[in-house]
C-alpha cells in the first residue's frame, strides 16, 4: 500500500463507513459443519482400505495439492481405514502413464481398485485456496470437496465439501500492519487441516477406529446420517 512522506495514508470517515458496508460477511453454506451425504447402505459396503489419490486443483495456487494431500493421508488413517503410502499410489499410477490429478479418471475406480488394492478410492478437489488483501482488509479461504467411491461397485459411498474463511480488519495502524503479516505469511495448513478434520468428521469411522462421537453437519439429499 503507498503511503505519503508524511505517513500513513489517511482514509476519509465516509469512505470506511462505505468499505464495512460493502464487506460481505461469509457464511457457511449450512449452519453447524459441512454438507455432505453417506450412502444409505454404508455399514455393509464400508471399506477397509482407502487410497488417497493425487488432488485436483481448481485454484491458481499450485501449493494447494501438496499441502492437502499428506492431511488428507493422516486423517484417513485416523478414521481407522488402511491406506497404502503416497509414493506407493503414485508409483502404480506412473505404471498407467499417470502423472497427475488431471488424468485420474481415465481409469474407474474398478480399475484403481485393482491397480492399487483397495476397497476405495477418495477423490480430492480445492476449490478455495486464496488470500485477499485490499488495504485495511485481509482474508484467507481454503475449499475443497470430497468424493469416497467404492472399487467394487463404482458407487458413491460418502461426499463432503466445507470451506473456512478467515478474516482481519484494520481499524490502526497497528491492526493494519497485522492484517498486512496475515496476509503476506499466507499460512494455508492450519486451514486445510480444518477443512479437512471437518469435512472427514463426517466420515463414518473404519474398522480400526477407536468410537467417537458423531459429527454434525448438512446432510445431502439422499444421503443417511
Amino acid at each position: 500500500m503507498d503511503q505519503s512522506k508524511d505517513g500513513p495514508m489517511k482514509m476519509p470517515g465516509g469512505w470506511i463507513l462505505g468499505f464495512l458496508l460493502g464487506i460481505v460477511v461469509s457464511l457457511s453454506a449450512c449452519a453447524g459443519g459441512p454438507r455432505y451425504s453417506v450412502h444409505p447402505d454404508y455399514k455393509s459396503a464400508a471399506p477397509r482400505s482407502v487410497a488417497v489419490l493425487p488432488v485436483l486443483n481448481e485454484t491458481i495456487n499450485l501449493k494447494a495439492p501438496e499441502v492437502f494431500r499428506p492431511i488428507l493421508q493422516n486423517k484417513i488413517s485416523l478414521k481407522g481405514y488402511e491406506s497404502p503410502p503416497i509414493a506407493f499410489i503414485d508409483g502404480k499410477l506412473l505404471e498407467k502413464e499417470i502423472r497427475e490429478a488431471g488424468q485420474i479418471n481415465t481409469l474407474t475406480p474398478q480399475e484403481l481398485g485393482k491397480l492399487l488394492g483397495v476397497d476405495a478410492v477418495l477423490y480430492t478437489t480445492v476449490t478455495e485456496f486464496n488470500t485477499t488483501y485490499l488495504l485495511a482488509y485481509a482474508s484467507m479461504t481454503v475449499g475443497a470437496r470430497f468424493e469416497l467411491m467404492s472399487t467394487k461397485t463404482g458407487e458413491r459411498l460418502w461426499e463432503s465439501d466445507h470451506q473456512v474463511k478467515e478474516s482481519k480488519l484494520a481499524t490502526d495502524t497497528k491492526s493494519m500492519q497485522e492484517a498486512a503479516k496475515f496476509a503476506t505469511l499466507q499460512s494455508y495448513t492450519p486451514y486445510a487441516q480444518q477443512v479437512v478434520n471437518v469435512s472427514l468428521g463426517t466420515l463414518p469411522d473404519g474398522p480400526r477406529a477407536a468410537a467417537a462421537p458423531a459429527q454434525t453437519g448438512c446432510l445431502m439429499p439422499g444421503g443417511t446420517k
